[in-house]
């Protein structure tokens, strides 16, 4: 799709692009969590000092800046300030209890 449809988009608008052409691309690692198909945040219960940020499904960079956040909130101030994301804790899935999406009610 970028070498059929977008390239030759940007290449019209701006001559640098055409000298920017792509040689090789690399999809990389999905981080898809299985478990409930939400993030896992949050400190783990047998090792305090370990906090964990992943399974975010493709939608990490949306929420990194709110997860950069929360990490700093609980290394700097010792707990959430700003929101409260326990909902997402490692517990729920110690005690498997996954936090499922019901989706859009109409």
């Amino acid at each position: 799709m970028f070498d059929e449809f977008l390239w030759p988009q940007l290449a019209e608008r701006s001559k640098a692009f055409e000298a920017v052409k792509v040689k090789s691309g690399y999809v990389g690692h999905y981080d898809m969590n299985d478990f409930d198909a939400n993030a896992i945040f949050g400190r783990w219960s047998k090792l305090p000092n370990f906090i964990i940020a992943a399974g975010f499904s493709g939608h990490g960079l949306q929420h990194s800046p709110a997860m950069g956040r929360a990490v700093k909130e609980l290394i700097i101030d010792g707990g959430y300030q700003t929101i409260d994301l326990s909902r997402l804790s490692y517990r729920r899935v110690e005690e498997n209890a996954p936090l499922l999406d019901e989706g859009m009610k109409a």
